[in-house]
């Protein structure tokens, strides 16, 4: 049996819901963008792929993808705060850092980077079968200068 990767494992996770007859984009990506120019959005967003159960250096792989914009791109990255009441771990240790920890752990140099967003709006959320929960959410968008 082969040892399963963050992509496996969330490739099994979307494998076994239905398909989504509406899906909508991110609410955090909606109002993250409106009023940025067009060609001017996002050069990235990430999010579920990086909530894995699995061994994965999540600051290097944020790194890279920050390190990947172009100079006055984007980075979006959308987190959760909390475990939701629905979710497949619902382990208490299970911790989720802040916007700003996640930017303080990327590294970034300040002359070339700013955090433009750092916040942990709360929205209500729906999740299978219809149930709804107010949730957390951490949102970090970081600004390539230069």
């Amino acid at each position: 049996m082969s040892t399963p990767t963050a992509l496996t494992f969330w490739d099994g996770v979307y494998a076994s819901r239905p398909p989504a007859t509406d899906p909508l984009p991110n609410v955090r990506l909606t109002e993250t963008v409106p009023d940025l120019a067009p060609g001017d959005a996002l050069d990235l967003g990430c999010g579920h792929y990086l909530h894995t159960p699995l061994a994965l250096d999540r600051a290097a792989v944020l790194r890279t993808a920050a390190r990947s914009l172009r100079p006055g791109g984007r980075l979006l990255v959308v987190d959760h705060a909390a475990t939701a009441p629905w979710s497949w771990d619902q382990a208490p240790e299970v911790r989720y850092p802040g916007p700003r920890e996640v930017a303080a752990d990327i590294s970034l140099d300040p002359a070339t980077w700013t955090v433009e967003r750092a916040e942990s709006p709360r929205r209500i959320a729906t999740g299978p079968g219809g149930h709804t929960a107010e949730v957390t959410d951490h949102v970090l968008v970081i600004h390539r200068t230069g």
